[in-house]
C-alpha cells in the first residue's frame, strides 16, 4: 500500500482549477493523484490518501480532486472505490473525508455532445 499525504504537496489546498491558483484540486488530481492511482491499479494494491495536516479543504478542491477522477474519465467508480482509500486520522478532517467519499460515489462521467 502506498500513502500520499496531501499536506506534503499542498499545505493550503484551494480552488478547483489551476487558473484559481496554487495547490488546486485539478493540479493535485492530474499531477499527483492520477499517476499514483494508475500505479496502484497496475500493482493491484490500494493507494491511501491522507487528508490530515493541511489548513483545511474547500468543497471545490475535494470535488475536483476526487469526483474528477470519474467525471473526467480517468477511472471508473468501481476502480476508484477498489484502489483508493481516503483517510482522516483526526476527527477534524472527518467531514472532509465524508465529502471526498460522497464525491467519489456520486460522480458521473461527463458526456460529450455529438
Amino acid at each position: 500500500m502506498t500513502t500520499i499525504r496531501i499536506a506534503d504537496f499542498a499545505p493550503s489546498p484551494g480552488g478547483r482549477y489551476v487558473a484559481d491558483g496554487e495547490f488546486s484540486g485539478e493540479w493535485f488530481r492530474d499531477d499527483i493523484l492520477v499517476p499514483a492511482l494508475r500505479d496502484a491499479i497496475r500493482a493491484s494494491t490500494v493507494l491511501k490518501v491522507e487528508l490530515d495536516g493541511t489548513s483545511g479543504y474547500g468543497s471545490s478542491f475535494l470535488e475536483e480532486t476526487f469526483g474528477g477522477l470519474i467525471r473526467k474519465g480517468f477511472f471508473s467508480t468501481q476502480k476508484v472505490q477498489t484502489a483508493l482509500e481516503v483517510v482522516a486520522g483526526s476527527p477534524l478532517y472527518a467531514p472532509y473525508k465524508a465529502l471526498a467519499d460522497k464525491y467519489i460515489s456520486s460522480a458521473k462521467p461527463e458526456t460529450v455532445a455529438a
